[in-house]
């Protein structure tokens, strides 16, 4: 029991380190990880065990791909293309927004490489329009998250990564289902709440003008085609297929090779693999163990999903959902089901993703960093504005949780699993 308390003690402290010190916590947890493993008498080849190879070589092959879809301006043209649908009305816009953050995320790039560019876009937009950047912003980032959970995209595939190393298989359609449907119903009460329906032609700075694709953003369109059509219809690995289309990509000069590198979120990268490491220590010498049964001692089959959800939406205020949330909530599941006795597993993972992915929306996250940054850019606004706006963001985000909180509770999501 001891050394339990002891490996758990240590991963909640670099979690807590790493947020008080803001130091990654990838970092954090490598350089915890010699001290831990010699703890439980483990040599340095079983620690390494604990690195996520093919997860990495996956996150970094899709990240590359889309890096330079981005830096090339594709996914921007796309994006500016599929919003010209809405013409006069501008109240679709929002909704618009969604669905191409959604899409694009669902496709391949997850949520990081996605908002990087919707976000930014839509508050631009949102400036153009005179409408709230706000509600643009924040559409722009729950369309994301919630496509960021398929199969083959970010959230997805660590999820995925997760649950086949404990031994569990074909979850990754009914969670992806599980999310979406939660992610649109916080979406819609964003929109309702915020006014969006209330956007008004009158209010639009003028029809942009469409704007051709070019040879390197052609050949990147039959790419990323090429990509979804060998992945979903015959399911290629999509690390090893994005690294393939890159190299085509890049012997056919249609992206710059260096800026897209520069634009991959490396920090994302060593956070994801440094938790993994030390969880997986952690997991040996039973602090895991210890974690689910401290969370099933006051869980019902009922209470399970919307507490572990609500572990999740919290926990990611603080932390990265993919790098921290998941690996550490998700090992707990299968354990946590069996003490509980009739707990669905497939709710209470996708209650986690679901509330630690759209508390993304607070602005100690990427997300709603993102909208202050680009807002603060576009208008100069004053350091009072900007206050306001964390306040306005971090509420949206505590009531976003409570919502998928309340559609676990109430068992709304229960045909999912």
């Amino acid at each position: 029991m001891g050394l339990q308390v002891v490996a758990l003690l240590f991963l909640i402290g670099a979690i807590v380190l790493g947020f008080a010190k803001k130091m990654n916590v990838g970092v954090v947890c490598l350089g915890l990880a010699l001290i831990l493993g010699k703890l439980g008498d483990m040599g340095a080849g079983d620690i390494y065990k604990g690195f996520p190879y093919k997860l990495f070589a996956t996150l970094l092959g899709t990240m590359l791909f889309f890096s330079l879809l981005q830096q090339n301006g594709t996914l921007e043209k796309i994006s500016k293309r599929l919003i010209s649908i809405c013409g006069k009305n501008t109240f679709l816009v929002p909704i618009i927004v969604y669905v191409v953050s959604f899409v694009l995320s669902a496709a391949g790039p997850g949520a990081i490489s996605v908002q990087s560019v919707t976000v930014i876009f839509a508050v631009s937009l949102a400036v153009q329009m005179k409408v709230s950047p706000v509600l643009m912003g924040v559409m722009a980032i729950l369309g994301a998250v919630g496509g960021t959970a398929s199969p083959i995209a970010l959230t997805g595939i660590i999820v995925g990564d997760l649950l086949t190393e404990m031994g569990i298989e074909g979850l990754g359609t009914p969670i992806f289902i599980g999310v979406s449907v939660s992610n649109l119903i916080c979406a819609i009460a964003v929109y309702v709440v915020l006014g969006g329906y209330k956007f008004r032609a009158a209010e639009a700075g003028g029809q942009q003008e469409k704007e051709a694709f070019d040879r390197s953003q052609m050949i990147s369109l039959v790419a990323l085609l090429v990509m979804v059509v060998l992945v979903v219809g015959f399911s290629y690995d999509v690390g090893l297929i994005c690294f393939t289309l890159s190299l085509v990509l890049m012997l056919t000069k249609a992206a710059n090779e260096k800026a897209a590198l520069k634009m991959i979120p490396w920090s994302v990268l060593i956070l994801i693999a440094g938790v993994n490491v030390l969880m997986n220590i952690t997991q040996k010498l039973g602090g895991i163990d210890l974690l689910a049964s401290i969370l099933a001692s006051f869980m019902s089959i009922r209470t399970a999903a919307p507490i572990m959800g609500f572990t999740g939406g919290l926990m990611s205020w603080f932390s990265s959902a993919n790098g921290v949330v998941f690996p550490t909530l998700i090992p707990t599941v299968p354990e946590i089901a069996q003490q509980v006795g009739g707990a669905s597993i497939v709710q209470m993972v996708s209650a986690i993703v679901c509330s630690a992915t759209v508390a993304g929306i607070s602005p100690l996250s990427t997300g709603g960093s993102l909208i202050m940054a680009s807002y603060a850019q576009e208008t100069g606004c004053d350091e009072k504005e900007q206050q306001k706006m964390f306040g306005t963001l971090f509420a949206i985000s505590a009531s976003v949780v409570a919502i998928v909180f309340v559609l676990s509770l109430t068992g709304v999501l229960g045909f999912i699993g």
